[in-house]
């Protein structure tokens, strides 16, 4: 039966076959890391673990390729004068990105851009146009033989269907999924002729494409002060000026996309001791309370950073991260 949950060795097959489409499929963009990156991050929000399929619209797909360029889409300062917008394609510049470099001229941060209702659907549609017809056409293409199993291209026509199994297995590997693709993504774009002569003389890029700005963060502290009487999450305390961090409740290192309602703010030692750990459950009992009670501050505070702040999408991922964390025995941190 088709949703029964894949054997081990369906799941091994699996990630065989990921790293295969990477290391032997070939790139004329970053499309493809974009692609996989965002279909397994959307199996966690939407998803559940079953071996059955799953449904994707192509308006959910681009608004993950929308987040992952966004931040690629302004200049790599590379030393005192020298700027580059790196180049996402093996000509000139991808679509999409140009799109996004444009608008980043007119919004200072996606949570404007998503507010300017007109403006945001027209490009949700324009992006996931693009990506039905460029990466969803291509990333399963192997040596000019269609390797199609993750979906199958007739079936992808209103919506894009992950095969039976598949949806399952990018819930199980998705730490994995998303280690591979920002690995494969940062050399893709340290090869390519354009960027390689700056970015070869320097450090890694996985700080600048990847992760969220040290000035987003502060802003969001602001408004965690203010939210959480500036008192830490986890212990309860006062804490005293700038002696603060804003932590990711679930771990950016088991899910590295930033949602509003994962942010708390915790003093330094809390956040120290807890890491890259997930909190106890009685912490979880407690954001989630937090989030209800403070859902429409969140909505509209932290968005305007440039955040996606969707209550049922952070706690579909704190399921999600937490069904991880029970089935493999992983370490909980008490406070």
């Amino acid at each position: 039966m088709p949703d029964l949950i894949p054997t081990a060795q369906k799941q091994l097959k699996f990630l065989k076959n990921i790293q295969l489409i990477l290391q032997s499929g070939s790139f004329s963009s970053t499309y493809k890391f974009a692609l996989l990156i965002s279909l397994s991050r959307l199996a966690i929000e939407k998803g559940q673990d079953s071996g059955e399929s799953l449904a994707l619209e192509y308006i959910d797909i681009a608004e993950k390729f929308i987040e992952l360029y966004w931040k690629q889409a302004v200049p790599y300062t590379f030393n005192d004068q020298g700027q580059l917008i790196l180049n996402q394609n093996n000509g000139k510049q991808a679509a999409i990105v140009n799109r996004i470099i444009e608008l980043r001229k007119i919004y200072s941060s996606l949570g404007l851009l998503r507010r300017d209702s007109l403006v945001w659907l027209k490009l949700l549609k324009d992006v996931a146009r693009t990506v039905k017809e460029m990466p969803v056409r291509y990333l399963q293409n192997l040596n000019g033989q269609n390797f199609e199993f993750l979906y199958q291209l007739d079936q992808c026509g209103k919506q894009l269907t992950l095969l039976p199994q598949v949806m399952f297995c990018l819930r199980q590997f998705s730490e994995i999924i998303e280690e591979l693709c920002q690995k494969h993504w940062i050399d893709y774009i340290r090869k390519n002729s354009t960027n390689a002569p700056i970015l070869n003389k320097l450090p890694n890029l996985e700080q600048f494409m990847f992760e969220p700005s040290r000035n987003q963060l502060n802003a969001v502290a602001c408004v965690l002060v203010e939210l959480q009487e500036c008192k830490c999450f986890y212990c309860n305390k006062p804490i005293r000026k700038g002696n603060y961090a804003v932590d990711h409740f679930i771990p950016w290192s088991m899910y590295p996309s930033d949602t509003g309602h994962n942010f708390v703010l915790a003093d330094s030692n809390c956040n120290s001791k807890k890491s890259n750990l997930l909190a106890s459950d009685e912490f979880l009992h407690k954001w989630r309370k937090r989030n209800k009670e403070q859902d429409l501050i969140i909505v509209d505070r932290i968005a305007v950073l440039g955040f996606l702040t969707d209550k049922e999408r952070s706690h579909k991922v704190a399921e999600w991260a937490y069904a991880q964390a029970n089935e493999n025995n992983y370490i909980k941190w008490n406070g």
